[in-house]
């Protein structure tokens, strides 16, 4: 057991899940701002090994691990997070204009399960001050992740939902490494479905060419199993050819099919999405179909469940380029990333595999 699990999770736990989120976000913005405490975090987190090493959207990365978005909505804490053994961070949700979200409590916690759930409405400070913070150095490649702004008084219905996601990219994207589209933030209810009309998507598209991408692009999608509407998806990314892979999102409410060993009554009167364990199975069939259709031609993003070395394994066999995690550092502290990496190194050796880009 970690020193994390052992005293400083019990701390946290006797908090409501938001403010510890904020607590321990609040202590790595703090300790990035020290090269001392950004130096030792380095040498206790970091594993290199060139076995791990590999490509994110024709980004060179130094392992296949990231932290998904998130955790870092703001950019805050970037300097300490990329010392903590990540091969990227994945920052936001971040809108064109700040967005104060839901009404708390809106994160909750399932220790049963290992899970969360999470009902934030993507609060955010907005594009203008997240690029004034991604100008400091980073140590490992940046992705920003973003949404429409969320604002009840303007829901999603027409051509100004494009151009918000257009000023978010012409704000960010020369601060960032990548971009992913967030087009189903399941918490963002008058939204969530807008791209449910694949039209729409391909217009959005057609918007942001004319912004000019200028860094590879993924689109995270809302998760569905049905093959056909991921191969409109698909079809519509190929005219578009700045768009370079996909990630896939949290599915809203508690859909039947999550695995979970607490009473679902109890899961029930949280509102929100579940993240961790539970939904593991869920998007590792959507991600084996996804891949089946893509081939090699876009980046596979895929989060969902990553607490153990095996959960990584197993999201990168099915194809994953990369893969994140966000919950199990709730659970488990930053420990947990070289955990991961030191059980995938163990793994290809176990399966006489020469490294991790041999296993997509």
């Amino acid at each position: 057991m970690s020193v994390y699990e052992s005293a400083v999770r019990p701390l946290l736990f006797r908090l409501d899940a938001e403010r510890a989120h904020n607590l321990t976000l609040a202590a790595s913005e703090l300790g990035g701002r020290s090269d001392f405490v950004r130096r030792a975090a380095g040498r206790a987190f970091t594993l290199r090994d060139p076995r791990l090493e590999t490509t994110l959207a024709g980004l060179p990365v130094p392992n296949p691990l990231g932290l998904a978005a998130g955790f870092d909505k703001n950019a805050r804490a970037v300097r300490m997070l990329g010392n903590l053994g990540f091969g990227h961070l994945e920052i936001g949700s971040v809108s064109a204009d700040a967005s104060d979200g839901n009404p708390k409590p809106r994160l909750f916690r399932v220790p049963q399960d290992e899970a969360i759930v999470v009902a934030y409405g993507v609060p955010n400070e907005g594009a203008q001050v997240v690029r004034e913070r991604l100008a400091a150095p980073r140590r490992v490649p940046v992705g920003v992740n973003l949404v429409k702004t969320n604002d009840p008084a303007r829901p999603a219905t027409g051509p100004e939902v494009y151009e918000d996601y257009a000023a978010s990219l012409v704000a960010l994207q020369d601060r960032a490494d990548y971009i992913a589209l967030n087009l189903s933030c399941p918490n963002s209810a008058a939204d969530k479905d807008f791209f449910d009309d694949l039209t729409r998507l391909d217009e959005l598209l057609a918007r942001l060419a004319q912004a000019e991408v200028r860094r590879p692009l993924i689109l995270k999608l809302k998760p569905t199993r049905d093959a056909g509407v991921l191969r409109e998806i698909v079809a519509i990314a190929d005219g578009h050819p700045f768009v370079s892979g996909f990630a896939i999102n949290l599915p809203s409410g508690k859909p039947a099919d999550l695995r979970f060993t607490v009473a679902r009554d109890s899961l029930e009167k949280l509102p929100g999405a579940v993240g961790g364990p539970p939904v593991e199975d869920f998007v590792n069939a959507i991600l084996g179909t996804l891949k089946s259709i893509t081939g090699d031609r876009y980046a596979l993003i895929a989060a969902g469940g990553v607490t153990t070395a095996e959960a990584a394994y197993t999201k990168l066999q099915l194809g994953a380029t990369a893969v994140q995690l966000y919950t199990g550092l709730v659970y488990h502290g930053p420990a947990l990333v070289k955990q991961i990496l030191s059980g995938l190194l163990a793994l290809l050796e176990r399966d006489g595999i020469a490294d991790v880009r041999a296993l997509s």
